[in-house]
């Protein structure tokens, strides 16, 4: 065979080689080696590069004259069956791990998987002595046997093993992976068919190849799912994996890593401060796992998945980890404690669902169960938390949501002035959801504004009727999340609901907790302000709770401040108290705020406050939220004793 024509007929194979190679490269530069599927991926394009080449040798010395020639040339030829034949069940194998599902493998099912291949390789291995897979004829040409059809056979008999377990576990697997492994095993089909078919049209192994370089393209390359400024996997790889997982039954344990003073260290020292510390955190996980087991949920979470039910081995890498957390971090530049929640569980015994695992990730960890690893009986705040979302979602289906009203008094005549509304949620199963509880759940599950909307309304309807005019209540109190606030459209929205029901504006009187307003003032201040022109009224609630900047706070433009009950409290206790009490009061009244004291539950509280200037105050000492009938009656009964008084002193 004349060169040109020996590089004609290894054209295919020397592209098949040069494919192969790239991927290599470009798969090791990136280090996508960790798992097994990147493991047998590679073995994969090593496999047929030695083909390719065993090949290409093959096209040079075949047809050469004298014995050494022809050895090379059917050792080559040799080798090359003998490798390639474990092509297709290599990939099969593949696809199986794609898919999820050849972890379920037993021992004993992995080697009914691999009798085929088996039965393959050793007609292969005899065929020096029986010639059944192929001969040379009485010219040195090459001739197929039956064993090539049992070969190509088993082949098919593979492709069809990784299309059936892709089908059978079809949501396992994203859609791009999906498509891709059907178009690429039908490439691989279409180049076995032809080879078949057409012995001289060498095209199989570079369908193969083509095929290796689809792979790396949409399944080995992983871009997408790494967060870059951690190198963990992404919230997006957690949700997909937790699909694949569960979806296959798998077994396996979760740990989650909660840093609970992520927010504080970042508005302190900054985003590149963060940004390392939370590197640092991944590096160090790395050290415990393989890194496809590491994913960062959300800002200040990471997630660990370890296949497998080995509970011990999870519990000593948590309290390992825990353990960690006793010792500084690198910042970049500064070293720092970092504190953290470390949670552990299984699946499917403690996370059935893929939504489990997340919720796990965004629920708040109880701040007295910070000191430990939470596993077992201590994840019941997760079923807690979990059953509290469920029965808000009842509670907008059934409609159990009810707004009680707590009345507002005036100082010092102690006339009911206004009241505020405050929402109740009433479950069937869960009984009476204490707000504590409801409100940060429902800001979590994404439905605050709808409850927001809620209590508005239930305000704008008790305004309408004409009853809080009738008792001399000047306004209505609503509270406002500050989720509620900063979403696009929310003042347009407030204004259209209170112009649907007819109501003036200022009567309605919007109450932004201290803290909120501190860590979003931009926002707030230009959501106060438009509704402000609107006629709406604002109010700072529980003042004396948070750690704001008293400068951005009072330059919001509230109306009122309500001081929260704890400085009451304290003010009756001890000299301190009462001097952080006065001091308050003093600094409101010379910002020209009017103030308003909560939690009033006692005649000496009153007493105390009366010596005070504040003008309102409101308390379990007058009335508990109580429902609308049952303040109405309450307010009527007050005011129509007020109303009697007034004339009474008004007789000669």
């Amino acid at each position: 065979m004349s060169p040109m024509a020996t590089l004609h007929y290894s054209s295919f194979y020397i592209c098949s080689a040069l494919l192969c190679v790239s991927c290599l490269c470009y798969t090791l530069i990136q280090g996508r080696v960790a798992r097994r599927q990147n493991q047998l991926y590679i073995l994969l394009l090593l496999n047929m590069l030695f083909c390719a080449l065993s090949n290409i040798v093959v096209a040079f010395f075949e047809g050469k004259f004298g014995t050494e020639a022809h050895l090379i040339a059917d050792t080559a030829r040799f080798m090359s069956i003998v490798f390639h034949a474990s092509l297709t069940p290599m990939f099969g194998y593949y696809v199986l791990l794609v898919c999820g599902n050849a972890w379920q493998l037993s021992y004993r099912g992995l080697a009914l998987y691999a009798l085929p291949f088996i039965f393959t390789e050793l007609i292969i291995l005899m065929n020096p002595l029986t010639n059944w897979v192929y001969y040379y004829d009485g010219t040195f040409q090459y001739c197929r046997s039956w064993g090539v059809y049992a070969i190509y056979l088993v082949a098919f008999f593979y492709m069809l093993v990784g299309l059936g377990n892709l089908f059978r576990y079809w949501k396992a697997v994203t859609s791009a992976k999906r498509n891709a492994l059907v178009f690429f095993i039908t490439l691989v089909a279409i180049g076995v068919f032809v080879q078949i078919t057409w012995q001289d049209i060498q095209i199989e192994l570079f369908t193969d190849a083509l095929a290796g370089l689809g792979l790396m393209l949409s399944i080995e390359d992983e871009d997408d799912r790494i967060d870059m400024a951690t190198g963990a996997y992404n919230r997006r790889a957690l949700s997909f994996d937790l699909k694949n997982f569960i979806t296959t039954e798998q077994t396996f344990q979760v740990i989650g890593v909660r840093i609970t003073d992520m927010a504080s260290v970042h508005r302190v020292m900054g985003s590149s401060a963060s940004d390392a510390f939370l590197r640092s955190v991944a590096d160090y996980l790395r050290t415990l796992l393989p890194p496809y087991c590491i994913y960062y949920a959300n800002p200040s979470t990471y997630i660990i998945l370890i296949r497998g039910d080995d509970e011990n081995q999870a519990a000593e890498i948590a309290s390992e980890i825990l353990d960690r957390f006793d010792e500084k971090w690198n910042g970049g530049k500064v070293d720092s404690l970092l504190h953290a929640a470390v949670t552990r569980g299984s699946s499917p015994k403690n996370f059935p669902t893929r939504e489990d695992v997340l919720f796990m990730a965004d629920s708040p960890i109880p701040v007295k169960e910070k000191k430990k690893v939470l596993a077992g009986r201590d994840l019941s705040y997760l079923l807690r938390r979990l059953e509290v979302e469920r029965a808000l979602h009842r509670g907008l289906e059934e409609r159990t949501f009810e707004v009680y009203y707590q009345p507002v008094y005036e100082m010092p005549s102690l006339r009911m002035t206004s009241a505020e509304a405050l929402l109740r949620l009433h479950d069937r199963v869960l009984g009476n959801v204490p707000p504590t509880e409801f409100i940060p759940a429902a800001e979590q599950a994404g439905i605050i504004e709808a409850l927001g909307d809620f209590v508005l309304e239930e305000a704008c309807t008790f305004i309408a009727d004409g009853t809080p005019d009738e008792l001399g209540l000047s306004s209505i109190g609503v509270n406002l999340s500050v989720l509620q606030c900063i979403q696009p459209g929310f003042a347009k929205r407030m204004k259209e609901i209170v112009a649907r029901y007819g109501v003036d504006p200022a009567k309605i009187n919007f109450e932004i907790t201290e803290s909120v307003a501190a860590n979003d003032y931009n926002a707030l201040d230009a959501v106060i302000r438009d509704l402000k022109e609107g006629g709406f009224t604002f109010a700072m609630d529980d003042y004396g709770t948070g750690y704001s900047n008293m400068q951005s706070i009072f330059s919001l433009d509230f109306d009122l401040v309500k001081i929260d009950k704890g400085i009451l409290w304290s003010a009756e206790k001890n000299s301190i108290g009462r001097a952080i009490l006065d001091n308050s009061v003093r600094m409101i009244r010379e910002m020209h705020r009017k103030i308003l004291v909560e939690g009033v539950e006692t005649e000496d509280q009153l007493n105390l406050l009366s010596k005070l200037a504040v003008d309102y105050l409101q308390g379990f000492y007058f009335s508990k939220p109580v429902p609308k009938d049952e303040f109405v009656a309450l307010a009527r009964s007050q005011h129509e004793s007020s109303h009697t008084m007034m004339i009474q002193e008004a007789a000669p």
